[in-house]
This record gives C-alpha cells, structure tokens and sequence, in this order.
C-alpha cells in the first residue's frame, strides 16, 4: 500500500514537473509564419495560403493546434491536417520535431467579393500527455481585398449599355487627327490612313497610329444603398443581395471606363469596413493606383447607410465635380434625386441613373 501510494506521488510529480517544464519552454525559439500568395484577386480565385512553423531547440512539441477564425468565403481545400468547423474556425494541429521546420500550404478558393483581415492567429502547446494547454495569440499583418467581379453585356442593365454606347460615340467619333500619342496592332474598321507603314513594316504586322482627344472623358459613379427614398436604418439581408448587384455594376463600369483611358471616380453613402467613418469620395483621375484604389473600396465595401444620399450629392458638389458623366447607380429614382442632381447638372456634368434591384437587371 505504501509502495502503490510512493507510486502515485511520484508519478503525479513527474506529471507536474513536465507540464511546468513545457510551459517555461514551448515557445522558446518556436517560430510561426502565415502568408498568402497574392494580396488582391476577384472572386472566383484561388490563392494559396503558407503556414511556417520552426522549431529551434532540442525539445519538441508533443502536439501544437494553430486556431484561426476565418471568413466562411473563403474556402478551403480538405487537409489531412485541418478541421474546420462551421466553415468559421480553422485548426490544425501538428507534432513539431526538435530543430524541424514544417511547411503547409492550402488551396483557398476566395467565393465571394470582401476584404478579408487574416492577422490574428491563436497557438496553442501542450504537454506529453494532454493534462495541459498554453496558448498564445499573434498578430501578423495579414490582409486579402477580393473584388466584385465583373459582369457581361447580358447581365448590365441596359441603361448602362446605352451609356457605354453613347460614351463611345461622343469620344471616339471626334478624335484629334493632330495629337498622336502611340501606335497598336491594326483592328477592324481602323482608318487606312493611320497606319504606320514603318512600324508595320518592322513587326511584319499591320499598325496603326493612335490619337489623343481634346477634352479628357471622366466618370464619376455614385452608388446609393437606400432601397427607397428616406430610408434611414439598417438594410434587410435581401436588400443588402440587392446592393451586391449594384456594386459588381460599378465594378464593371470603373474597369470599362479604366481600358477606355477615362478619368475614374467614385462615391456613395455606404461604409469601408476596414476604414470605419471614412467617406467615401475619390475624385476622378487616370492611373493604376486610382483603379487598385477604387477596387479595394469595393472588396471592402459595407452596404450600411453611413450618410444619406442627398448630403454624398452635396460633397459631389462641394468637391467642384464638373464636365464629368456622373452615373447614379440606384435602386429607385425620384423628383427629390433629380432636382438634387440640378446643381450638378449647373456645372456642366451629364447625369445618367442606372437602376439595379427591382428596377435593374439585377432584380
């Protein structure tokens, strides 16, 4: 009896000297590292996310779980190594060698548009035999934009296909024959007149010459998120599917002004959920800074009411917005939108309303 009770005193001893001993020394040169393959994608894409875990020192780690909580967008590729539950709550769990290094790299299919803040990662050791858990939270810069994707011909509303139209014919139509800015591969319909015999006769392909224009097309796209006129509150689940629509429109429109050498911007009375209480208001300009900008605002887009729509009409035109196509992409319109729109109108801009939800395409 004696003996059986040094037994258990020992045994408890060395039990609790070993949980002490694994949580002085689990972390100790135990590095850990996530990083994904590409930073902005559309949705629909896949990225490859990186998990490192070194281990630099002669003790190992009977078992280690990296716990995540991720967004349910973004989908995962079955790991023998990862559980997932509720498609929220990312773990995996690894036996970690002394002086080891294990890699890990999972196929992430990013679903749906968003911005995506991967920075926050929990490790949790544990000793030989299960009886404790240390975990430790890290922080680690880690962000994914994913934006809206774009939509064909067949799913814009066709009062932005009659824009496009008219856009096109009031640009293209009066080029400025004396202002050449480069040279592309001859298109059908292009003037005989503009080909570049030298450069064709370089390449072995037909060139032509291309033009500026005297006056800089802009369009400024100004999302609304009311479902109705004075709507003040929070969005219905169906009314914010609605808003999708209305931003993979703008979307669409941005990136189509953008190839068109168009000057791009754009506003709304929505929120950033990576900026809380910013505005949102980008002047129009060129570049491909403006259009990762614009991009990004969208992945990251929250169709909560940050202001109403008549005050964004306002800081459009506080912000001295003139001879631009301003497209008022909306659920409704209504006299007060149009008479709103007047003192923008004043300044020389041309105000179209493109409808999406019941009144769009997208309904």
């Amino acid at each position: 009896m004696t003996q059986a009770f040094w037994v258990i005193v020992v045994a408890g001893l060395l039990m609790f000297l070993q949980i002490v001993y694994f949580r002085r020394v689990a972390f100790r040169k135990l590095s850990y590292s996530r990083t994904i393959s590409r930073r902005a994608v559309y949705e629909g894409e896949r990225i490859q996310l990186v998990e490192v875990i070194s281990n630099n020192k002669l003790t190992p780690l009977p078992w280690l779980r990296v716990e995540s909580r991720l967004s349910p967008y973004l989908q995962f590729r079955s790991h023998d190594d990862l559980s997932i539950k509720d498609d929220r709550f990312h773990r995996s769990v690894f036996f970690v060698r002394s002086f080891s290094r294990i890699t890990r790299r999972y196929d992430v299919l990013c679903a749906h548009r968003g911005y995506f803040d991967l920075s926050n990662t929990t490790l949790t050791a544990g000793d030989l035999f299960g009886m404790a858990a240390f975990p430790m939270q890290l922080q680690q810069p880690t962000h994914l934009f994913v934006y809206p994707a774009a939509l064909s011909s067949e799913q814009l509303p066709q009062e932005a296909l009659r824009w496009q139209g008219d856009i096109s014919v009031r640009r293209w139509i009066f080029p400025d024959p004396i202002l050449i800015n480069g040279i592309r591969e001859y298109r059908t319909g292009d003037s005989r007149k503009d080909i570049h015999w030298k450069a064709s006769a370089r390449t072995g392909q037909l060139q032509v010459k291309t033009h500026d224009y005297t006056v800089q097309p802009k369009l400024v796209l100004l999302l609304n998120i009311d479902p109705k006129e004075n709507f003040w509150g929070n969005l219905t689940e169906q009314q914010q599917e609605t808003v999708e629509y209305g931003i993979r429109v703008v979307a669409t429109l941005s990136r189509w002004a953008y190839e068109n050498d168009m000057d791009v911007g754009f506003y709304s009375n929505g929120a950033i959920s990576y900026e809380p209480g910013t505005r949102i208001a980008l002047a129009p300009t060129h570049s491909d800074r403006q259009q990762e900008l614009l991009l990004s605002t969208l992945a990251g887009f929250v169709a909560k009411q940050a202001e109403s729509v008549f005050h964004t009409l306002e800081r459009m035109v506080a912000d001295e917005l003139d001879d631009a196509d301003i497209l008022v992409v909306s659920a409704y319109w209504s006299d007060s939108l149009s008479q709103r729109c007047d003192a923008l109108r004043r300044r020389g801009n041309h105000v179209t309303y493109i409808p999406f939800g019941e009144g769009g395409a997208g309904a």
